[in-house]
């Protein structure tokens, strides 16, 4: 278990700070590649993401059970399956794990599918994390796969208050 998260990623927790915009620049890059229906993986690796990819998933909905079926991940993201997070029910659920929990949402909605949240991990640290999902479909209609993005940043520390 990796407990020092920012030596992971040399001192930025997920995505460098200024490229927070990475999940609204994957939904554009979706609307483009989608051209009135949803795009396929094929139309999607064509758009010049250039070091979003590093950040990026894709999965492949039929055979993902219980856990998805990864089709591509990014090297960045792929580093975060050693980073835990800690609390009630989280103990041994990984920051890769929460990043790719809403594959099947964004099947079911038929469109991008956001969620921000505040997470521990587990050396105490507080990341905010945001994430998008969005469907795919081989043959433009019928969802196969889901592609996604995600990023974050360490919440500010807050000092111990004097006692």
């Amino acid at each position: 278990m990796l407990s020092d998260v920012a030596a992971l990623f040399d001192g930025v927790a997920v995505a460098p700070a200024a490229d927070r915009r990475l999940t609204r620049r994957l939904v554009d890059a979706w609307a483009r590649a989608a051209r009135g229906h949803f795009p396929s993986w094929d139309a999607l690796q064509e758009m010049d993401m250039g070091d979003d990819w590093r950040w990026m998933f894709a999965v492949d909905l039929e055979k993902s059970v219980g856990f998805p079926y990864f089709i591509y991940l990014g090297e960045s993201l792929a580093r975060l399956s050693d980073v835990y997070l800690s609390g009630q029910t989280d103990w041994t659920m990984s920051l890769l794990e929460k990043a790719t929990s809403d594959v099947f949402a964004a099947a079911a909605a038929e469109a991008p599918h956001f969620r921000e949240d505040t997470l521990t991990l587990c050396n105490g640290r507080q990341l905010l994390l945001r994430v998008v999902t969005a469907p795919l479909a081989d043959d433009g209609s019928n969802i196969t796969h889901v592609v996604g993005a995600a990023n974050g940043r360490f919440a500010p520390e807050v000092p111990l208050a004097a006692v």
